[in-house]
């Protein structure tokens, strides 16, 4: 900030805490942009080790009738992939399978029942049916892109024998709501996605590092997956949470097992951000979003002491580790306060005439540095909807609001569920399954 003079005594000292405090909130920011510059994605071989038909797609859900559901199944089924494998759960198991093979039937598709409800447990019953080296774990949400160059971008990175999993850039889909309030939320899903891969792309170029392997879209090595310690460990995770003492087995927070068992064991990780990488969601929907938004956070607050406790996750991404720790203290709406607080009594060892000019003139600036880097990190959301720039002033509240958001997370984090109003699900086995006969294995060359 410009100052005319630093000022003496007492007004020193917060000038100086001023510093301080900017510094912590602005360096990461400064790094992000950096990242995002030099980030760089993998190029395809000349002679690349895996194709199309070396993966295999599982797909949890609820059930198999959703229309947005046979939109990604249909998306998913325009690349030459091995095999598709929806794990689903409920009554009528049989009935819905065929009224699902009325509207897309291809060999390629199994149907699996399970009945457990829980996303951790349909994944550990759908394994032993992958037979290729890659599996992909996704969620009934997310349309893959036409691009032919998707799979092989996606698994391009897997040149690296140390590569264990990899995931795309993903945006939420636009709906343009008439209605201001469902198009503002549709706006806030949007940006949120943006956020996330501004912030992934930064870590992964730093330091190799994620902050979060996606639940929505994850590419892995089979063999990781399937081994038996990585199951045993997948399907009983519990987390301590102060007062309350172990809470588990944990249903929700997968994405961040996945990230933490990846980085423990020495595999690599990297995002491909491209355009023909680029899936499409749904995010921000009116009666959801800030359920999601409470999950997202409480699982954060649940996963992220937890990954910093290791040695090796600050050995190997100390920039992703900072980003991590920095996120626990990191509330816009109390730094902000604090920084035009410190500001102004930075100013009061100036001169009556001075102090009120002095500081009108940097509060200014720090306002306009502060909205500039706002507006940057969502800027491409705008090139592409320049309309919704009217939703920019209140997303910096929503941001403030957001800061009381984490705050209430942070303590009720106690509360494991998927959907903050549904339990989670219980640690059953899985026998008594059922195996849809839909499909043949396309692969029938088991992968250790």
């Amino acid at each position: 900030m410009q100052t005319d003079t630093i000022p003496s005594g007492t007004s020193t000292k917060y000038f100086w805490f001023f510093l301080a405090v900017f510094g912590l909130r602005y360096i990461r920011v400064i790094s992000n942009i950096i990242g995002n510059v030099v980030y760089r994605p993998s190029c395809v071989a000349w002679k690349p080790k895996y194709d199309a038909s070396d993966v295999t797609v599982m797909i949890p859900t609820m059930g198999l009738n959703s229309e947005l559901l046979h939109q990604v199944v249909k998306s998913i089924l325009l690349h030459p992939i091995a095999k598709l494998i929806i794990v689903t759960n409920g009554p009528d198991f049989e009935d819905n399978c065929s009224s699902f093979r009325d509207v897309i039937a291809d060999p390629r598709i199994s149907h699996l029942d399970c009945e457990n409800k829980g996303r951790r447990h349909k994944t550990a019953l759908a394994l032993p049916h992958v037979h290729t080296p890659l599996v992909i774990l996704q969620d009934n949400k997310s349309t893959w892109p036409k691009s032919p160059s998707f799979i092989p971008l996606m698994i391009a990175p897997f040149e690296d024998s140390q590569m264990g999993a990899v995931t795309p850039a993903i945006e939420a889909q636009h709906h343009h709501h008439r209605n201001i309030i469902k198009a503002f939320y549709n706006f806030l899903g949007m940006t949120y996605l943006v956020r996330r891969c501004h912030e992934y792309k930064a870590c992964n170029a730093i330091d190799g590092g994620l902050s979060t392997l996606p639940g929505r879209f994850g590419l892995f090595r089979t063999s990781i997956y399937a081994s038996k310690e990585f199951q045993q460990a997948y399907l009983n995770e519990y987390c301590w949470v102060p007062f309350y003492g172990l809470r588990g087995p944990l249903d929700a927070d997968d994405d961040k097992f996945h990230t933490r068992w990846l980085i423990e064991h020495g595999w690599k990780m990297k995002i491909q951000a491209l355009p023909e990488t680029t899936l499409m969601t749904e995010n921000g929907e009116l009666d959801r979003f800030y359920n999601q938004v409470l999950r997202w956070t409480r699982t954060t607050w649940r996963s992220n002491p937890k990954e910093l406790s290791h040695a090796k996750v600050w050995r190997r991404h100390p920039f992703t580790s900072i980003t991590l720790l920095l996120w626990m203290v990191r509330m816009s709406l109390i730094y902000e306060v604090l920084l035009f607080w410190l500001l102004y009594k930075s100013c009061q060892g100036k001169s009556s005439a001075g102090k009120s000019q002095g500081f009108a003139v940097e509060a200014g600036l720090l306002a306009l540095w502060i909205v500039a880097l706002k507006f940057n990190k969502i800027s491409p959301h705008f090139v592409r909807h320049p309309k919704d720039l009217v939703f920019f002033a209140p997303y910096i509240l929503f941001g403030w609001y957001c800061s009381l958001v984490k705050i209430w997370a942070g303590l009720t984090c106690w509360n494991i569920s998927w959907e903050v109003a549904k339990p989670a699900a219980t640690n059953e086995h899985t026998e008594g399954t059922h195996v849809s006969d839909n499909a043949k294995d396309a692969e029938t060359s088991s992968v250790d």
